[in-house]
């Protein structure tokens, strides 16, 4: 599941609109190179000793047991080895080599050191000159605690260029060579202290005991290995260079890997760099091997076990060697294709054709037109949203298959030419040009060297080119075109700096009018969509070197509608561009109107206005605490004082904040007491009407507002003698008894009353005060309560007549303990009781079960049913083993529906039992129930006084049960003679009260009119009459919950109540549905907490007053 997730986010990627970003070093990588630069060394003989770059110092994969996963997997690849015997010969070699050179045995007192095991496995190439086994350690391997080596080492940085780039280069050398050092990793060691992190298991035959062995060497398969062997390869060309730094350039910049590809201008020079860089390697102790050259007269110069199999004894140069994937013949110095494609499978599936499609390695986009309809293939399976396995269309699949059928046939006719005709002294004849285009279909990108040589002759190649589909969202054909300006700037940009060539200028050019208007208008007219394009090119390369072409005349045309392969191999405008671009002079030409309107940015007018004092003061309330408003004001001063630079640099200091207070208490009292402070500025009498008439107010030497008051003569200080006077309707005033609320440690209200009056007096302190702490949600948890809705309306199964249990409820009590058999020692077994109660009659059935699994309660309803009858509906909590029961109950009468015939089964197969859940946690809805329950327990705690067998509960149950269905319903009239006897559930279930005295026979006394069978239904139905007439009406009261409650709302903030938690730990929950009752009363909410929506009764939830200020 992962992988398709990958690989469908690479699909995407096709489509997606994403810019080039050049990625900085991160600060792991930084570190990874301060600690190369640190430990590495070099041992006598000049080979590098290197430490593994550790993310910590503490390894927690040392504790992860991994001995033990090595030794499994070492007994699974002998397993492997029976089955071939080839794959065990050729192990075998490769590991006997390790022994000899690249790893050591581990003594014996270190065995148990802390330690790695790296489990290893063969990897086979069928296509490499040299070894095709390679053994490769899976240090990605996870112990036992879930990390593996790889989890705790550092990857490294990028050192070396895309593989792209590097090409690019090679092109230009007209006498090339390429090779490739042998076994670079194992050149490299690693230091004694890391090399416990890479043991290893091994024995070079079963009958052999497993030994322990470390490896010595940079090691394939660990996270840090190509980031190692890349940086020691830099680092001889950096220790080594001084004498050869031409040498030297070219291991840092041509190398990809271990494979090296360069060249020069001639063989002469050709032949002394390629001497002077296996000498530089040499001195660490690297090798290099498979030298191959377009110039036989190099390859003399090796050694034939130096020189690549291709080259053959004769020295010609017809064979065909891969360089950085691509194939390339010595002979003719050109590029060739093939592609190794299975045989047509009979189904055809979005895998099958991605993975044929991945065959095709294409790094410079030489085969983009005839690439694209592939890629458009994919875009369509990608919208169709099928699976990675499912057979696709018909048509789509004749389209792949055709596809298929072209690559096969004219791949093989397509040859490129290596060189481009550049050499190092003619770099100033040298220019790069660049097309794009776009359609409805996609978009493109491609550039070409164009080099004059010597002899004044123009020679144009390909050099590389890009295609995009278009995004999947609609987009006008303009935009399109932009976005394949995009990407053509970015793809000059990198050619460039691939091919390194200062003084080589680049052109661009495209067929829409539109976007080179765009290019030359300002930016900021554009919408964000334009602009942010506009610029990204701008940056790129400029808009100096954009033109115009002819749309007949454009290469990148073909790549953004695509074309097939038999035609592309033909098309000389793909391969070389367009004709004039192999002429001596080109006609440069831009368009002479280049204006639009199209996309142009909407001005939008604004007016603004000057803030007043008034709006100044509504500002406080924009400001959640009272340190941020001080905050605010501190930088603002700041800047008003010209200390601009300060602002982000200096910390705020106590005078400052002082300062800004006072400054926001002046503004706050000029708001309120204008009047009063006038007065007191013009030393005037204060209006007898005024709020603050009885505090005789002063206004202190900083201009704020005080109380003047009687205590002049106290030992309290001048604050707590003359308190600033604020206003309670104020954002400024809100925040200080916000911060007073806080600081006091959320306290009550005289706490925060004294608290305020050491240094303010706030007119009506104590109703803010109080209002605060309302609002304060952490103190509102705290004092969270819940509250009761009025009692409900009795439901309909409980106030209308019904035969015994058709409508029950049911719950479990317990657990008691049972024997399971008699005798001395005779253990004990946990069961459970299921309380069944008539929701008309309040008979109750009980069942002994033996746990709490939905299957036990399953078989205990079937007995209850068997004999007292089917239940149409049951009532319960719910507990897993009632939800679990009724999923398997409605399978049951699923089933039955299927199987049985008749009126009778017809019937009970059609109706089925259907169960009714009340809310989770709310035991108060099932009332009826729960008080059957506790009936239950009354009896059984004062009868059980030791454990009983299975049987002996069972029994008590049934006499327990008998006494409960012989509980009066009704008082007991001594006025009616012809009811003595009370009501009770026995009445409905046998016709009596099962506890009674015994009657006398009356088979033989003879009946008048009635016969016996309608005597009976004659007093059932006089029971009913009762039941209606004495029992019914006494449900008449409610006992409790006499009046209703204010409804919570939608969007209200609750507090779920947990009865085994205390209230600060209560979830909060949002109210997101009301399930309002018969009566319109809403008694159950949902209430949606986390991701999950849960329901809750009424007095399971605490309304939350919610007030982000405190």
């Amino acid at each position: 599941m992962h992988l398709n997730i990958d690989l469908n986010d690479m699909l995407k990627r096709m489509w997606e609109q994403d810019p080039y970003d050049q990625r900085q070093p991160t600060a792991e990588e930084r570190r990874c190179e301060e600690i190369y630069a640190i430990t590495t060394t070099r041992n006598k003989d000049g080979r590098y000793i290197v430490t593994l770059p550790k993310k910590s110092n503490v390894l927690l994969s040392k504790d992860g047991n991994t001995r033990a996963i090595a030794l499994k997997r070492l007994y699974q690849l002998e397993q492997r080895f029976k089955n071939n015997p080839k794959l065990k010969s050729d192990y075998v070699t490769v590991m006997k080599e390790y022994q000899a050179n690249y790893m050591e045995t581990v003594p014996e007192e270190e065995i148990t050191n802390p330690s790695v095991y790296l489990p290893h496995h063969a990897v086979i190439k069928e296509g490499r000159e040299t070894t095709k086994l390679r053994t490769v350690f899976n240090a990605s391997q996870k112990g036992t605690n879930n990390t593996s080596l790889n989890d705790e080492l550092m990857v490294g940085p990028q050192l070396q260029d895309d593989m792209r780039s590097l090409i690019m280069r090679w092109r230009m050398k007209k006498v090339c060579f390429v090779a490739d050092i042998q076994k670079m990793y194992l050149q490299i060691l690693v230091k004694k202290e890391d090399r416990d992190l890479q043991r290893i298991l091994w024995r070079n035959d079963d009958q052999e005991p497993v030994r322990d062995y470390r490896l010595t060497r940079v090691t394939f398969g660990t996270a840090s290995a190509p980031y190692l062997a890349v940086k020691t390869l830099h680092q001889i060309a950096k220790d080594e260079g001084q004498k050869y730094p031409e040498a030297s350039e070219i291991i840092r910049r041509d190398y990809y890997m271990d494979d090296m590809m360069s060249g020069k201008d001639n063989v002469q020079d050709a032949l002394k760099v390629a001497k002077e860089i296996d000498t530089i390697l040499k001195k660490g102790g690297f090798q290099l091997k498979k030298w191959c050259s377009n110039d036989i007269n190099l390859l003399k110069e090796f050694e034939e076990s130096e020189r690549s199999s291709h080259v053959k004894l004769d020295l010609s140069l017809d064979g065909i060697t891969r360089a950085l994937g691509l194939q390339w013949n010595m002979g003719n110095d050109r590029f060739q294709y093939s592609l190794n494609l299975p045989g047509t499978s009979n189904i055809t599936t979005k895998r099958t054709i991605l993975a044929d499609l991945q065959r095709l390695f294409d790094p410079l986009g030489w085969l983009a037109p005839s690439i694209l309809p592939a890629k458009l293939l994919i875009q369509r399976l990608w919208l169709q949203g099928i699976s990675w396995d499912e057979e696709v269309e018909e048509t789509i699949a004749t389209e792949w298959n055709n596809l298929r059928e072209s690559f096969r046939l004219y791949l093989p006719c397509i040859e490129i030419d290596r060189w481009l005709h550049t050499t190092e002294t003619n770099n100033n004849n040298i220019s790069i040009h660049g097309f794009c285009d776009a359609s409805t279909k996609a978009y493109a990108a491609v550039a070409y060297l164009r080099v004059r040589t010597p002899t004044g002759s123009v020679k144009t190649s390909i050099i590389a080119a890009k295609t995009k589909v278009a995004p999947i969202k609609s987009q006008s054909l303009p935009r399109l075109e932009l976005s394949g300006a995009v990407l053509l700037a970015g793809l000059l940009k990198r050619i460039k700096e691939a091919m390194n060539i200062p003084t080589c200028q680049i052109f661009a050019w495209t067929d829409s009018t539109i976007v080179l208007s765009w290019l030359f208008g300002d930016p900021a007219r554009w919408n964000t969509y334009v602009r942010n394009r506009v610029i990204e090119i701008l940056d790129n390369i400029g808009n100096h070197n954009w033109y115009h072409v002819k749309s007949s005349e454009n290469p990148a045309d073909a790549a953004s509608r695509g074309t097939s392969l038999s035609d592309l191999k033909s098309d000389e405008l793909w391969w070389r561009g367009p004709v004039w671009l192999r002429e001596g002079e080109i006609q440069y030409s831009r368009p002479n109107m280049m204006m639009t309107d199209l996309e142009k940015r909407e001005i939008i007018l604004v007016n603004l206005t000057l803030d007043t004092g008034k709006s100044i003061i509504r500002k406080f309330e924009d400001c959640d605490t009272l340190q941020e408003l001080l905050t605010v004001v501190v930088y603002c001063k700041r800047f008003l004082k010209g200390r601009k630079l300060e602002i982000k640099d200096l910390p705020l200091n106590t005078e400052e904040l002082d300062d800004a207070l006072k400054t926001c208490l002046r503004i706050a009292q000029k708001n309120d007491f204008e009047d009063e402070i006038q007065n007191l500025k013009s030393k005037t009498q204060i209006k007898g009407k005024s709020k603050l008439t009885n505090l005789n107010p002063y206004l202190d030497d900083v201009g704020l507002l005080r109380v003047g008051g009687r205590l002049r003569h106290s030992d309290l200080s001048e604050d707590s003698k003359h308190p600033i006077i604020l206003d309670r309707h104020n954002g400024l005033t809100n925040l200080l008894v916000t911060d007073a609320h806080r600081q006091t440690l959320h306290g009550g209200v005289q706490i925060m009353l004294c608290f305020l009056r050491t240094k303010y007096w706030i007119l009506k302190a104590k109703t803010l005060v109080k209002a605060k702490i309302r609002k304060c949600l952490i103190c509102a948890k705290l004092n969270a309560t819940a509250k009761s809705q009025q009692m409900g309306d009795l439901p309909r199964v409980r106030v209308t007549p019904a035969k015994p249990f058709w409508n029950t409820g049911v719950d479990f009590a317990g657990p008691y303990p049972v024997l399971m058999s008699r005798g001395r020692g005779a253990k004990t077994h946990k069961a459970y009781i299921a309380v069944f109660v008539c929701m008309s009659t309040k008979a109750i059935h009980l069942e002994l079960v033996g746990d709490l699994t939905s299957d036990t309660f399953i078989a205990a309803f079937r007995r209850f049913v068997a004999r007292r009858g089917r239940c149409a509906q049951i009532w319960s909590d719910q507990g897993r083993n009632f939800v679990g029961a009724n999923r398997q109950l409605v399978a049951d009468w699923t089933e039955a529906k299927l199987q049985f015939e008749g009126s009778i089964t017809e019937t009970l197969a059609k109706d089925g039992t259907k169960w009714h859940f009340i809310p989770a946690y709310s035991p108060h809805m099932g009332g009826l129930w729960e008080a059957g329950v506790k009936a239950m327990k009354h009896h059984l705690k004062r009868i059980m006084t030791h454990n009983m067998t299975y049987e002996e509960m069972s029994t008590l149950l049934c006499q327990i049960e008998a006494c409960l269905n012989s509980r009066p319903l009704t008082m007991i009239d001594d006025t009616d003679k012809d009811r003595l006897q009370p009501l009770t559930p026995g009445h409905f279930l046998v016709g009596e009260t099962p506890i009674t005295v015994p009657t006398p026979n009356l088979r033989d006394v003879p009946m008048s009119h009635l016969s016996r069978w309608q005597h009976q239904q004659r007093l059932l139905t006089d029971f009913w009459h009762r039941w209606q007439q004495e029992y019914l009406t006494t449900l008449q009261q409610r006992s409790k919950w006499h009046h209703k409650v204010k409804e919570l709302d939608l969007g209200h903030i609750v507090l779920i109540r947990s009865d085994n938690l205390p209230p600060g730990k209560w979830m909060m929950g949002r109210i997101v549905e009301k399930h309002p009752g018969a009566d319109g009363v809403t008694r159950v909410y949902s209430v949606k907490s986390g991701d999950s929506v849960v329901q809750r009764s009424f007095n399971k939830l605490c309304y939350l007053p919610i007030d982000t200020e405190c």
